[in-house]
């Protein structure tokens, strides 16, 4: 069984704006190792984002703070909010929430995750159903950080 990569105590924190009165807030751990996703994964997205209706683009993230409690804007930062059906869930868990970076020269890096016990293994397999498998999605969101 292998180890998970998140801290659970370096909280970034995602503020959300849902409609409602009051902003939402996700907590995402800190991602401990190096984790990284194909360069050619943004065009990927943008490609099933097309030709899929339950892909969607969002724009509700409001504010980001780090670990720090610095807040974080104008970084080439984006969200995935996913939502699996029952079978995929069981497998990879319902807490698929990550926060990508892009990388000049890698592509892009997982910077959190809301998984405190997410494992390298657990994200390949999430990756491998987003990408390979959107029929196994119920939703899932794609949200650039504010500027």
């Amino acid at each position: 069984m292998s180890e998970g990569i998140c801290d659970p105590s370096l909280v970034w924190t995602i503020f959300m704006d849902t409609g409602r009165e009051r902003e939402v807030e996700l907590p995402l751990f800190q991602v401990t190792e190096d984790v990284f996703v194909d360069p050619d994964f943004s065009e990927q997205i943008r490609y099933l984002l097309m030709e899929n209706p339950h892909y969607i683009p969002g724009g509700n993230v409001k504010r980001v703070l780090s670990p720090e409690r610095r807040e974080i804007s104008g970084k080439a930062l984006f969200l995935v909010i996913c939502f699996l059906k029952e079978y995929a869930e069981r497998k990879s868990g319902a807490r698929n929430y990550y926060l990508f970076g892009e990388l000049k020269n890698h592509g892009f890096r997982l910077i959190a995750a809301a998984d405190d016990s997410l494992t390298v293994e657990r994200f390949k397999f999430f990756m491998k159903i987003i990408t390979m498998k959107p029929s196994l999605v119920k939703s899932l969101v794609l949200t650039p950080m504010p500027k």
